[in-house]
């Protein structure tokens, strides 16, 4: 048998797929979910607020990670008036692909004097992954939201270096329907030197993108730089109204996840009048 043979008898791998849709709703003073639409291995916990000023919505990947072929497909529609969170129930791991790419899609929708967070954990990336994600936050004028999306580059507690791995990373924001802000970030083999080089990596192995899109966000400008500084963790701030993006990142997961959370709390605190307080899955 040749080696075309054996590879035409194979069955194809089972591919893992999943469909999540949550809208918030307002009643009264009170946000709730007003639907909850879940297919595949995606599935969605609503946690109780345990303080926060606003409920969470925990996403779950029942798959436990995803590997070449896998899709996610979530969006999330914050109501008029609503607040409230997202986070998921662990780091997602993305696994080593014997044949095409992860691809996870998230569709964020924020209206009218809505205050949102997207707060996943960490995706981290195992040798041999390769991920396409896109993130695309569509806000109305008034409303505002708060989002971080940190990666890490293997497992390092396990002595593993990461030397093939294939990352296409997009964040679309628009506001009132107006392109604001489109972010690519693509790293490609061989990713040694990319990320030990001082002028991309630095030698880091786990980084963060934090967002904040609201109309106040030039004048938050100093409140964010301040915040990051403070952590001791490398990174930068810059402002592209009424979008503020930060970039950190560290050679330590745990430094930067710890900074991150620094970081994140203080500032739902300020911009958004909240208690100091992330999920309880990032505490967990």
């Amino acid at each position: 048998m040749t080696d075309l043979d054996t590879k035409l008898a194979t069955p194809p791998l089972q591919r893992s797929s999943g469909r999540l849709e949550v809208a918030w709703r307002r009643r009264g003073t009170v946000t709730g979910a007003e639907r909850v639409f879940q297919d595949g291995v995606a599935k969605a916990r609503l946690p109780r607020d345990h303080g926060r000023g606003c409920p969470d919505v925990a996403l779950i990947n029942l798959a436990g990670g995803l590997t070449g072929g896998d899709r996610l497909d979530q969006r999330i529609t914050w109501g008029p008036g609503t607040r409230a969170g997202a986070t998921t129930q662990a780091a997602e791991k993305i696994y080593r692909a014997l044949d095409d790419t992860v691809a996870v899609a998230t569709r964020l929708e924020v209206r009218a004097g809505a205050w949102g967070e997207w707060l996943p954990q960490e995706t981290i990336l195992f040798e041999g992954a390769s991920l396409d994600r896109r993130l695309d936050l569509d806000l109305a004028a008034d409303a505002r939201l708060l989002a971080v999306e940190p990666v890490v580059f293997g497992r390092l507690a396990m002595g593993e270096e990461v030397g093939a791995v294939h990352l296409r990373d997009r964040i679309v924001v628009r506001v009132d329907g107006r392109l604001v802000w489109h972010d690519v970030t693509l790293i490609e083999p061989p990713n040694g030197p990319l990320l030990d080089h001082p002028a991309l990596g630095g030698g880091a192995r786990a980084f963060a993108t934090l967002l904040y899109v609201g109309a106040d966000a030039p004048a938050a400008l100093d409140l964010l730089r301040a915040l990051v500084e403070a952590t001791g963790v490398p990174g930068g701030v810059t402002c592209m109204a009424p979008v503020l993006v930060a970039r950190l990142h560290h050679p330590d997961p745990l430094a930067l996840r710890q900074a991150l959370v620094h970081v994140l709390a203080k500032a739902r605190a300020r911009l958004g009048g909240l208690p100091e307080r992330l999920p309880r899955l990032w505490h967990s």
